[in-house]
């Protein structure tokens, strides 16, 4: 008889409930959650330039996808485990990847059994798929932002997280063109502030006319 419930919405909802940077102190702490609506969103918008910039066989909707289920393992019970202790040593590093591919089946065991084939390759992911790729771009790009904006608070404590993501950035510039235009494009408004980021748009003459006429 096929389950007639599933616990795979609610598992995905306690993104909200997994921090990020957990040994790290914050200024303003970040949740999974925060992280996987940003990097979906730098995702679609990678894809959207490889896609119409660069004409490649890429869809943006799937490359979206791919950042909305990147974390399946951490949603799923392994939470967000510190790159010190991830990549500490080989050993370390295969037995964690290792885990991080049980807890992805895991989670998939929870989907209906009619929607798995669906769900599978979203979860369990091809590295070697260009959507992924770019997926993982975003992730990088959306750390990279995580880390400019903790040290713009003057917190010290990413100054060396910083320059990780800087040395991936690059990478990942060099080797894919549409992440080097998102960075020449968006990069450096998405650091700004409201106003900044507004400049360009009509309410802020017509605000400030309306001031003098008032």
């Amino acid at each position: 008889m096929a389950k007639t419930h599933s616990a795979f919405i609610g598992l995905m909802q306690r993104a909200r409930n997994v921090k990020r940077w957990p040994l790290m102190a914050q200024f303003q702490e970040e949740m999974l959650s925060t992280h996987v609506y940003e990097a979906s969103v730098v995702a679609h918008m990678l894809g959207a330039i490889a896609a119409d910039i660069y004409e490649e066989d890429v869809q943006p909707d799937r490359v979206a996808a791919m950042a909305i289920f990147h974390e399946g393992s951490e949603i799923a019970g392994m939470s967000d485990i510190p790159s010190p202790v991830k990549y500490h040593d080989p050993e370390t590093t295969s037995a964690i990847k290792k885990l991080e591919r049980r807890f992805e089946a895991m989670l998939i065991q929870t989907v209906p059994e009619p929607l798995q084939a669906r769900y599978r390759p979203l979860i369990e992911q091809d590295k070697e798929d260009i959507h992924v790729k770019l997926a993982k771009a975003a992730d990088v790009l959306c750390a990279y932002l995580k880390c400019d904006y903790e040290l713009s608070k003057s917190n010290s404590e990413f100054a060396n997280a910083m320059q990780e993501m800087e040395v991936q950035l690059s990478r990942y510039r060099e080797m894919l063109p549409c992440v080097d235009y998102f960075c020449k494009v968006f990069l450096e408004d998405a650091k700004g502030t409201l106003d900044e980021q507004t400049r360009d748009l009509d309410w802020v003459e017509r605000a400030n006319t309306m001031h003098l006429d008032n």
